[in-house]
């Protein structure tokens, strides 16, 4: 393939991927990206802070966890390095976002976006272990 038809397709795939990530609203991006690095850096505070009173997760095991049984464990865990998430797909249902991507951890994750008065949350999170 020649520079000029690489440089064409590199631009076609960069305009293709953007309106995705287009429609995500700034503050809401920001927050995304804040409570991915406080998982990696396990950062209990600012977990707690960006996660809705009644969040609720199913992780790759099939167990269901409140909030507060989901706290207790991440406190338990170590940091680990940041790895930015892969086909990153967020998509706006009406007052609702919902992000699908795949970790690091080769798990895919479903979480669910909500506006609050105290500004975006995650309100639901479900991983399943990604196929190989």
């Amino acid at each position: 393939m020649t520079g000029a038809r690489i440089s064409c397709v590199a631009v076609f795939l960069c305009l293709a991927a953007s309106p995705v990530l287009a429609q995500v609203p700034a503050d809401l991006q920001k927050t995304m990206d804040e409570r991915d690095q406080a998982v990696a850096k396990v950062d209990a505070a600012t977990w707690d802070r960006l996660t809705a009173d009644d969040f609720t997760l199913v992780d790759d095991t099939g167990a269901f966890m409140t909030k507060a049984q989901r706290l207790a464990q991440f406190k338990t865990q170590k940091p680990t390095p940041f790895i930015a998430s892969q086909r990153v797909q967020v998509k706006r249902y009406g007052d609702v976002y919902v992000r699908r991507f795949l970790s690091g951890a080769n798990l895919w994750v479903l979480d669910i976006w909500v506006h609050q008065p105290a500004g975006w949350r995650v309100a639901a999170v479900q991983t399943t272990t990604a196929k190989k």
